[in-house]
Formats: structure tokens, C-alpha cells, sequence
């Protein structure tokens, strides 16, 4: 009786392996896929028509973009991989966090230098104003990102970075959270308004409600 019921057991157990090995064998990585190596994390944006920007760090720690048009299920394709941030610049495995408006004509991407400085790259397709030029801006020369403010952020053993842009009539608001040497303890947010310059501001107590 015992025999029999391990005979049993063993005749399930091949079956299941014979099930989910045909299964895994059915959905093979498309044979048209982009090839990339992201070395971290990835971020990315999309328009609401589906095309969308994928960043990712490769493994000599530059950062670089693919560019997809139209959604993935339906046949998209990838019609650009162009390196955004110079190997010199990023953090190896440095956390990624990026935003855009609704049709990607404007995105900004926050990364950690290799300094620990919280950094951004920020692409427009039309000049705002003389610091607001069209095409890529980011780096040490760039005045308006929130580079240039030097926020150190705690980066050992640590991936924290998220980012939001809202739209508040007509007035674009960026965010960006980390955590902040300053304040090693808590959540910072890197924030700017409009024109106005970036600030930080340390998670908000609680209430006691």
C-alpha cells in the first residue's frame, strides 16, 4: 500500500514538472528584443499616446536612454538608445527616478553622482527661457537643475529616490525624495516651483490625529 501511494506521488510530481516545464518552454524571450544591460535600477516615462523613455545605467556606469514608440503589446519598437549621463558623472548603481509631461517634451531624470549630490538631466523640445534652453541640459553647467544646489544625499546601503512633476495651472511643481545627509533619519524632499529655486524640506511630523 505504500509503494503504491509514493507511485502515486511520483507520477503527480512528474506531471506537474512536465506541465510547467512545457509552459516556460512556450513563453521564450522574443527573438526581436533590444538587448540592454541595466546595471541598477530603471526609470522610465511615457506619453499618453504609449511612446515611452526607458533609463538605465550600464555597467561603466554611464546612463542611457531607449527610446520606444508605441505601446510594447502592440508592436512597439525601439527607435533610439542614446547615453544621457557621461560615465563620469553617475554613481555606480546609482538609484534612478525620472518624470515627464504628456507627450515627453519635456522629462527630467535624478540620479546620484559621484559624489553622492543629487543630480538631474533635463530634456525640453522648446527654450522657456535663457537658463530653460531647448534640447539636453544637466552637469555642473547646468543653473536651473538641482545639481547645482549640492544636496547630499546618504547613498551607502541606501536606494531610495522617487520622484513626481504636477502640473498646478499652467505651473509645473518637480519633487524629488531622498534621503538627505542632513537629515539621515527621514524622508527629504528636493522641491522647486515654477522659476523658483529647489528646496528641501524634511518629512513633515505627524499631526497626533
Amino acid at each position: 500500500m505504500y509503494f503504491l501511494k509514493v507511485m502515486k506521488l511520483s507520477l503527480v510530481s512528474l506531471s506537474l514538472l512536465s506541465l510547467f516545464g512545457t509552459v516556460a518552454a512556450a513563453s521564450p524571450l522574443a527573438t526581436n528584443a533590444f538587448a540592454i544591460a541595466p546595471l541598477s535600477t530603471i526609470a522610465g516615462v511615457q506619453a499618453s499616446n504609449g511612446d515611452s523613455r526607458v533609463f538605465y545605467q550600464r555597467s561603466d556606469g554611464s546612463i542611457w536612454s531607449s527610446c520606444i514608440s508605441g505601446h510594447w503589446e502592440s508592436g512597439g519598437r525601439t527607435t533610439c538608445d542614446v547615453q544621457i549621463v557621461p560615465k563620469a558623472e553617475a554613481l555606480l548603481n546609482t538609484p534612478l527616478a525620472a518624470v515627464g509631461d504628456d507627450n515627453l517634451s519635456e522629462w527630467h531624470l535624478y540620479f546620484f553622482s559621484t559624489t553622492s549630490i543629487l543630480s538631474e538631466y533635463v530634456f525640453q523640445t522648446s527654450a522657456i527661457s535663457a537658463t530653460n534652453p531647448s534640447g539636453m541640459r544637466g552637469g555642473a553647467s547646468c543653473s536651473d537643475c538641482v545639481t547645482s544646489e549640492l544636496f547630499q544625499a546618504v547613498v551607502a546601503k541606501n536606494k531610495a529616490l522617487w520622484a513626481m512633476r504636477v502640473d498646478d495651472n499652467g505651473t509645473q511643481k518637480l519633487r524629488v525624495w531622498f534621503i538627505s545627509a542632513g537629515q539621515p533619519n527621514t524622508i527629504t524632499e528636493a522641491g522647486k516651483q515654477g522659476t523658483d529655486v529647489w528646496k528641501l524640506i524634511g518629512m513633515p511630523n505627524s499631526s497626533g490625529n
